[in-house]
């Protein structure tokens, strides 16, 4: 009785805020489910944090129509059987989004020689995509170091590109680029050698058709087992390479690297090894390869999922406001992940608005902000398409989401327009 009780003040809230608007739809639930998948993320839930997690009550970081029956969002109506056979479709979402970053991972074979399949999980990358309003999904190699098994290679994903032209673009470099500065890393130096095979690959790059350099990484965090630490100067003699070369074939640089000012301890909450028990500053070296070639223009991913507590908005302020070839690409966590968010440098506050200070900055550089919701999106169980199995699921749909916050002109910007600028695509 008590638990009813609670639940039931938890919506007070949500119950006045939509009040307006019952002629209009069927439920506050059925309001907030802006993407009509039947369930409800952290974002696009409209109440008390302590709410949601009462009624996330299998901790997926969704709450379903059914596990709201019984409180005011759903008015006390149950789930009807249309509700379940329209869940991830996409019915009349606009499509008109670009989504910079993500992965297809979809293995179909084991053994020492294996291979990558990513027909399936393209196939659920576009029902995600059409759900959350995602037009162009731009995909590539997650970044590899010269240690790494199971290699995923810009070759496997460029059929997709050529199956569904017009929803994917391809990034490549993370696979090659990015192993061959490990490489170096690891041997503590640079050679002539290094040298023409790192230029002799991204002219290759160029040839199949890719629309950046990416995913690079400088300071890349361990989170598991088979998720491997890297960590290479963001002033490394290939990145100033890779700056030049960026330049020249007229393609940004899309980089993976944690916030470190200053030396620093590895968060509690990382495991040491493999990472680092001390963590050495990366911003100035960063700005130096900013520096390096004015015409290169370099994306640091990841906006809003920081592992360190030092990605601010007064950094990132900073930094753009004193280098105009610094872009940066939005992430909203979802999922199991999205618990995971340093709620500092988040851009959502605990009831899920955009935080002023944010909207703030987005306002003051408004075409240098795209979105990049990295989600893995893994090969499916069987003939099975019900969604994406990975931890990250749900970021596509998170991240969007962010976009329904931002008045009209900053949301076409953010959405798509400063994308399909920077990356050459056609409107």
């Amino acid at each position: 009785m008590k638990k009813n009780y609670l639940i039931v003040k938890s919506f007070v809230f949500v119950c006045i805020v939509m009040i307006a608007d019952t002629a209009s739809a069927q439920t506050p639930f059925d309001r907030m489910d802006r993407n009509g998948d039947g369930q409800l993320s952290r974002q696009e839930f409209r109440g008390p944090l302590r709410g949601f997690k009462r009624m996330d009550r299998n901790r997926d970081g969704y709450v379903t129509f059914q596990e709201a029956e019984g409180t005011p969002l759903v008015g006390g109506k149950r789930r009807s059987p249309s509700r379940s056979k329209n869940k991830g479709k996409s019915g009349n979402v606009p499509l008109t989004v670009v989504d910079t970053h993500n992965h297809l991972v979809g293995r179909v074979s084991g053994g020492s020689n294996r291979q990558f399949d990513y027909a399936n999980p393209a196939r659920t990358a576009l029902d995600i995509m059409d759900a959350a309003g995602v037009k162009v999904n731009l995909v590539m190699p997650m970044p590899q170091d010269d240690e790494q098994k199971n290699r995923l290679y810009l070759d496997d994903i460029l059929p997709v590109v050529t199956k569904y032209p017009g929803r994917f673009a391809v990034l490549g470099g993370g696979g090659s680029l990015n192993v061959i500065i490990q490489e170096t890393i690891t041997a503590g130096r640079v050679t002539d050698g290094d040298r023409k095979k790192f230029d002799a690959t991204a002219e290759e790059l160029i040839r199949k058709g890719i629309v950046g350099f990416g995913e690079m990484t400088a300071e890349h965090f361990s989170m598991k087992a088979d998720h491997h630490y890297e960590s290479a100067p963001p002033d490394h003699p290939l990145f100033l390479r890779l700056a030049d070369l960026a330049a020249q074939y007229d393609v940004p640089i899309d980089i993976h690297m944690e916030a470190i000012p200053e030396e620093m301890k590895l968060p509690s909450r990382l495991k040491s090894p493999p990472n680092p028990q001390v963590l050495k500053p990366n911003i100035a070296g960063f700005e130096r390869l900013l520096a390096h070639n004015r015409n290169a223009q370099i994306i640091w991913v990841h906006l809003g999922w920081d592992n360190t507590g030092k990605r601010t908005v007064g950094l990132t302020r900073k930094l753009m406001s004193k280098h105009p070839n610094l872009y940066m690409s939005i992430r909203v966590a979802g999922g199991m992940q999205a618990r995971n968010v340093v709620s500092s440098t988040f851009p959502l506050d605990s009831q899920g608005y955009l935080k002023q200070d944010w909207l703030k900055l987005f306002h003051e550089f408004p075409n240098r902000f795209v979105i990049g919701s990295d989600e893995i999106i893994l090969q499916s169980k069987g003939n099975s398409s019900r969604g994406n199995r990975h931890p990250s699921a749900g970021s596509i749909e998170a991240t969007v989401g962010l976009l329904q916050q931002l008045p009209d002109e900053l949301r076409r910007k953010v959405g798509h327009e400063n994308a399909t600028h920077l990356f050459k695509l056609k409107p």
